[in-house]
């Protein structure tokens, strides 16, 4: 018996000596193996004779490092249009929206059609043709109608202290006016007269 040192020097050559070698290595440095014998050569059947039977297959060997990342393939072909989504629930009803633009001025439409005659009217009163004489200012004023008119009233302007006339002209019991006198102080006669 030799050490495994010392084999490993002595079968430094020879197919064999490799195969010592690698068992003294997994056997470890210090273990202790005997010398092989004598290489004999072997014929064919010879060999066959020797060879065993086929051993068991051994464990499974762990699980080996994750390789590198693979680089990025190419893009599919595009697939084929999906079929239509159902329909969405109704939404809420938008904001109100700004008040717009007063929009641009029409044309002028056509004339109506002339309407129905109305009915007649009442009857309405005569009215007088009036109008007003003014006469001269004084200590008597008097103002008459023109023509043949009639005056309906009259009266004066001024201080009414010291008035002791304002009637119509004439004055007689009877007879038509047809004027308007005032006698006293500084006054105005005016004649309110109708046109006959």
């Amino acid at each position: 018996m030799v050490s495994a040192g010392a084999l490993a020097v002595a079968l430094n050559v020879g197919s064999c000596g490799v195969a010592v070698a690698d068992a003294i290595h997994r056997s470890g440095a210090d273990s202790s193996v005997g010398l092989p014998g004598p290489s004999v050569a072997k014929s064919a059947g010879d060999k066959d004779k020797d060879k065993g039977e086929r051993g068991e297959e051994g464990p499974r060997g762990p699980q080996g490092f994750l390789g590198p990342q693979g680089a990025q393939g190419d893009p599919g072909p595009q697939g084929a249009q999906g079929d239509p989504g159902a329909q969405g629930a109704q939404g809420d009803p938008g904001a109100q929206g700004a008040q717009g633009d007063p929009g641009a001025q029409g044309t002028q439409g056509d004339p109506g059609a002339q309407g129905p005659q109305g009915p007649q009217g009442a009857q309405g009163e005569a009215a007088l043709d009036v109008y007003t004489v003014v006469g001269a200012q004084g200590t008597q004023s008097t103002a008459l109608c023109l023509g043949n008119d009639v005056a309906t009233g009259g009266g004066f302007t001024g201080v009414a202290g010291g008035i002791f006339q304002n009637a119509p002209v004439p004055g007689t019991q009877g007879s038509v006016p047809v004027g308007w006198q005032v006698s006293g102080v500084q006054a105005t006669a005016f004649a309110i007269c109708h046109d006959v």
